[in-house]
């Protein structure tokens, strides 16, 4: 069967035009017709060996002229010279898939001027001044390899692998002018052998180009100094490399094979199915092409990807990353194989850069970023053991490992410790590691196990963590379960409000004294006593969870163990307020002005605190003696009407004052606010003072009243005080 798939592919891909529908519009014909590139090289006389091996490839007719074709052409001696370096007679020692794999490589698919070559455009060339000149680097040619077959671990079978066209790198000085780097060093740093001849012009590969543009009525021929070597990818570059053993071992551990679909009908047999290996999670370094199809274009259709988009490989040889791992992780795992995906994810995509092609300039210069916010810094000539261009983009071999600034943060205990890798992967899934990139801030994170996490009920449901299949990253997952109680993942939304509880944007030194902290949810606080840290939530269970720093130095703030998890509190106080009065509430402090409520009809079922539209708000609420002393002096009215509008002068909405947070000594929530009570065509007003280590809140009246409340109460809804006095409006 495989034999038949390679014949089809092979015969498919002697018909040039059979899928590049639309490609035409990008290329051109030469403006002089001089006879096909066959004749022309065979009237040069030097070209003989180049001549014979297109024709032993089976690439003649299409050289002949039966297809539009550009030919980089090395003479004789540059053939003899090669087959010298690598030990060959001559081509009668090529086998036949060796000798189109070489002479493919030497015929780009259509015809390019010299200009087009320069400075080719995707987009076309109508651009008459167009940004990132020579950055398109990259043309497709006609070599390849046949298929091959890898064992696919998570489903336990055999994978039939499609390798695509090799694109031939064409270094034009446009490229190092729009990078503003010299050109010849750059160049030069990874053809050592080779001389940067392209001022004005380009090399190809490792090749001069020593005359451009000759026109055929077939396309253009460059005659070139060398035998353009084919390149292999960056990963089969290093997977030869015994020194780098380790790094391809752990990338490989992300490897899953996609099925081409469009592929596998153009080109398998009836029941076949052809596979690109790709690497869930991180760059595709193993696949031929920098775009495989995906976000709606056909795989051969995405010409900036193709001739743009580079992988750059900045791997850590063995000795690197086994001293990494004696430092940071031996003290939590045997091996480097036993790291979970998601440490190992992130310490890998600090080595692989997506993008346009680097080179050691750019390096050196700073100008590479990782996706996690780190520069991409090391000395391209003391720190690099191996290096070299690949047909889909470049390699550094590093004698060190470009440690990931998360590492060295609060997040490094989740990433260091196997016990907090729950809350990493629900950092991870809600997009909430980006918060942490960056000197620029200081952070306190709260990290609760993964015996606290299983033991926490959040939204009404326990969480569970699923496994999953242990060789496939992405197939693990914290999940909850739904109203049917089925287990499903937990959301994105319900995870991010979850780790964000535990967050908190500035570095708490010691859990100690009486403070309070934003976390990086909306209206949500950390409340620190010498008790502990407590939630909302935790709070108003009248809880505070004992925290113990974490060992290690972590730069950008503190990391805590924190025994319950943090979460904010679910209920509404609306809901709940009607059972102040019960011997089993947590907030009997409310009692009597719940009764007021309720006298009032203020908590009504599905008619509680109507009149805030649900908005959320503070609640100023006397105490349960500051309200009997009141009733006792006839302060508070007793008709229902009347006590309505009395009791809604304790509440101020959030939005109609523009507050951000709720108020809290030394916070600066003070001034005159408008409070829910209707006077006339406004609203009542009430002034909230803050004296940095206490509240006062003042009526309209000039009475003042006192904040009692150590830390106030709060819910979904709002927050919740106790003052010591009842206020009148004067209304």
């Amino acid at each position: 069967m495989i034999k038949r798939i390679i014949y089809f592919l092979s015969a498919c891909f002697l018909l040039f035009g059979c899928r590049e529908v639309g490609w035409e519009e990008h290329y051109e014909s030469p403006e002089w017709l001089k006879g096909n590139a066959w004749e022309l090289l065979e009237s040069r006389g030097n070209f003989t060996i180049f001549l014979e091996a297109v024709e032993k490839a089976g690439f003649k007719s299409l050289v002949e002229g039966k297809g539009i074709i550009t030919v980089l052409a090395p003479p004789d001696e540059a053939f003899e010279k090669y087959f010298s370096e690598e030990g060959i007679g001559g081509v009668d020692e090529l086998s036949v898939a060796e000798t189109k794999k070489l002479m493919g490589y030497h015929l780009v698919y259509y015809s390019f001027s010299r200009n087009r070559f320069a400075n080719y455009r995707p987009e076309g060339q109508a651009v008459e001044k167009p940004a990132m000149a020579g950055m398109y680097y990259k043309h497709r040619t006609k070599s390849r390899d046949t298929v091959s077959v890898e064992m696919d671990k998570v489903a336990g079978k055999e994978r039939t692998i499609f390798h695509k066209e090799r694109f031939v790198p064409v270094f034009s000085y446009n490229l190092f002018t729009s990078k503003n780097i010299d050109a010849a060093s750059n160049y030069e740093y990874f053809y050592p052998e080779s001389r940067w001849t392209g001022s004005g012009g380009f090399n190809v590969s490792n090749a001069t180009v020593d005359e451009y543009a000759l026109p055929t009525d077939n396309g253009y021929v460059y005659i070139v100094d060398r035998v353009v070597k084919p390149l292999e990818t960056v990963y089969k570059e290093l997977e030869q490399e015994a020194n780098y053993s380790d790094f391809i071992k752990i990338y490989d551990r992300f490897t899953s094979f996609w099925y081409d679909d469009e592929t596998s009908k153009a080109y398998a047999e009836a029941g076949d199915s052809l596979y690109v290996k790709i690497h869930t999670g991180l760059p595709e370094i193993a696949s031929e092409w920098s775009y495989n199809g995906g976000v709606g274009l056909a795989d051969y259709a995405n010409l900036a990807a193709l001739s743009g988009n580079a992988y750059n490989v900045f791997a850590p040889n063995n000795t690197a990353l086994q001293t990494f791992f004696s430092e940071y992780w031996a003290g939590h795992y045997a091996s480097l194989d036993e790291v979970p995906f998601l440490p190992i994810r992130l310490l890998l995509s600090n080595h692989v850069y997506q993008g346009s092609i680097v080179f050691p300039s750019e390096i050196e210069r700073g100008d590479i970023q990782s996706i996690y916010g780190n520069i991409i810094q090391f000395d391209p000539e003391q720190d690099v053991e191996e290096k070299g261009i690949g047909v889909n983009g470049v390699y550094y071999g590093l004698n060190e490992v470009i440690v990931p600034e998360l590492f060295r943060g609060v997040i490094g205990p989740m990433l260091q410790q196997p016990e907090y890798s729950m809350f990493l992967q629900m950092l991870y899934s809600s997009g909430s590691l980006q918060a942490f990139l960056g000197d620029a801030l200081k952070f306190t994170v709260f990290i609760p196990s993964n015996e606290t996490i299983l033991n926490t009920i959040y939204g009404g449901s326990e969480i569970f963590w699923n496994e999953g299949n242990p060789l496939q990253f992405g197939d693990e997952a914290v999940e909850v379960e739904n109203a049917e109680g089925i287990r499903v993942p937990m959301s994105t939304g319900a995870m991010r409000a979850f780790v964000q509880n535990h967050i908190v944007t500035d570095e708490i030194t010691e859990i100690s004294g009486t403070k309070v902290y934003r976390t990086r949810n909306p209206f949500s606080y950390l409340y620190i006593t010498d008790e502990g840290v407590a939630s909302s939530n935790n709070y108003n269970l009248g809880e505070f969870a004992p925290a113990s720093a974490v060992s290690g130095e972590w730069n950008n703030g503190m990391a805590y163990e924190v025994e319950r998890s943090l979460i904010r509190e679910e209920g509404s106080f609306k809901y709940i307020i009607a059972s102040a009065s019960s011997g089993t509430s947590t907030i009997q402090e409310f009692s009597e002005f719940s009764k007021l409520l309720s006298q009032a009809g203020l908590v009504d079922p599905n008619n509680e605190f109507e009149f805030l539209f649900g908005d959320n708000y503070m609640l100023f609420a006397p105490t349960n003696e500051a309200i009997l002393e009141a009733k006792e002096q006839g302060l508070i009215p007793e008709d229902e009407g009347d006590l309505e509008d009395f009791l809604r002068y304790y509440f101020v909405p959030a939005s109609t004052n523009s507050y951000s947070d709720y108020a809290f000594p030394g916070m600066g929530v003070q001034g005159e606010l408008v409070t829910a009570q209707e006077n006339g065509d406004v609203f009542s007003q009430l002034a909230l003072l803050d004296n940095g280590t206490d509240l006062q809140v003042r009526s309209a009246t000039g009475e003042t009243a006192n904040v009692v409340s150590v830390f106030p109460k709060i819910y979904v809804d709002g927050a919740v005080y106790q003052i010591d006095k009842v206020l009148n409006s004067g209304h």
